[in-house]
């Protein structure tokens, strides 16, 4: 489980480091959003039918993810002061996510078209 947090902490940080949309700022909003939704969408998991159901949409909101990835990668990188405001702005709801992440993780676990599905959707962000 811990692998899997560390692997969207991973996500959450590479893109900060990546580029942004109109703005890094903007872009780290925008994963971060997606990020949540991902998690929402594991909320609504309770069998093997859900799963798969929630698995395609998992893959969905990682290509939403990679076209954040690749926006944010053509801008100008901040600089270190920059970097270091914006995980100031974003550790907070960093925090709120890793624990609303954590009680969802478990669901991978049980329900491994989930966890392959979330794989391949971190995997667009690289």
């Amino acid at each position: 489980m811990w692998r899997v947090i560390l692997l969207i902490s991973s996500g959450l940080i590479f893109s900060g480091c990546g580029g942004g949309i109109g703005s890094y700022e903007e872009g780290i909003e925008a994963y971060a959003d997606v990020m949540d939704e991902m998690v929402s969408v594991l909320e609504d998991v309770t069998d093997e039918s859900s799963a798969e159901k929630a698995a395609g949409k998992i893959e969905e909101l990682g290509n939403r993810l990679g076209d954040i990835t690749k926006q944010m990668a053509e801008l100008p990188q901040p600089d270190a002061t920059e970097m270091q405001e914006m995980a100031k702005k974003q550790r907070a709801e960093m925090q709120a996510f890793q624990q609303n992440a954590a009680a969802q993780m478990m669901k991978m676990m049980q329900y491994p078209v989930l966890q392959d599905a979330w794989m391949r959707a971190m995997e667009n962000t690289m």
